[in-house]
């Protein structure tokens, strides 16, 4: 049995049941927050590992002038283009979505660089994170911007990571069972933590299904925000933004600039 979880069925699911326009308008307003919607509006806009196509056509909506796409998971760069038919302004170019893995050299070298470079909790699923990163960073052009989201290394880290292996071994009504055990107690942890109500859910996503993507993340591995500063300093990035996790388990969300002619 796979220990591999089914990302794209999740970004499926999450699509059928939650997609709307107002989870549209708010990726947007998140991405232009995030990033400032004059760095994306006019320049192009790579997604690494694209999901339910969400932040990709949040930036077509921000004015990138184009916008491409890519999943390792077929069912999410299905669902992505089926997102972008339904919740994408007409007048605006369509994404380029496609099928590609993050670690496939023959794969890049068809994608070239872009302005903004968005990864997303994705980068940290691939089994080879630190390959990933680096490969990241070479599709991002000459003063352009990597964006990251990566999971913060923390002591309980190797206990979430065993969660994770269970979790993909059981059926589905043990992972139904472990969804509400772990789902309440992360209820709970995140009114204590952060005090802050976890079903008030930024970016437009959603609590319950973000606990699926936590619980069955695999394959799953960390970083603090110093290492991955640490390994993109050589690569000829500035770290500009960081933004520390609600939860000492949740992500790191970094912005690197890359310096002109660093490589």
């Amino acid at each position: 049995m796979s220990l591999n979880f089914d990302f794209g069925g999740n970004w499926k699911a999450f699509s059928a049941d939650r997609m709307d326009a107002e989870r549209v308008k708010a990726a947007v307003a998140s991405l232009d927050e995030l990033v400032g919607k004059q760095q994306i509006a006019g320049r192009s806009f790579l997604d690494i590992g694209c999901g339910s196509g969400l932040f990709s056509i949040a930036a077509a909506e921000s004015g990138a002038r184009t916008v491409r796409a890519f999943d390792v998971n077929e069912t999410a760069v299905a669902t992505s283009k089926e997102n972008a038919r339904a919740f994408l302004d007409n007048d605006l170019p369509a994404p380029d979505f496609s099928q590609g893995s993050i670690l496939d050299e023959v794969f890049l070298r068809n994608i070239g660089q872009h302005d903004v470079v968005y990864a997303w909790g994705s980068l940290h699923h691939t089994g080879r994170m630190w390959q990933a990163i680096r490969n990241a960073a070479s599709l991002v052009a000459d003063d352009g911007i990597l964006v990251l989201a990566i999971y913060n290394a923390h002591w309980t880290s190797p206990f979430w990571t065993q969660v994770k292996r269970v979790y993909n071994r059981s059926p589905g009504v043990v992972r139904k069972l472990m969804n509400g055990v772990f789902g309440g107690a992360m209820y709970v942890g995140v009114w204590v933590v952060a005090r802050q109500n976890p079903m008030k859910k930024e970016r437009g996503m959603d609590f319950w299904y973000d606990v699926v993507d936590w619980l069955g993340g695999y394959p799953f591995e960390v970083a603090s925000a110093e290492q991955i500063r640490e390994f993109l300093e050589p690569l000829g990035f500035e770290l500009k933004h960081l933004t520390a996790p609600r939860v000492s388990t949740g992500c790191n969300e970094l912005i690197f600039q890359r310096n002109s002619g660093g490589r």
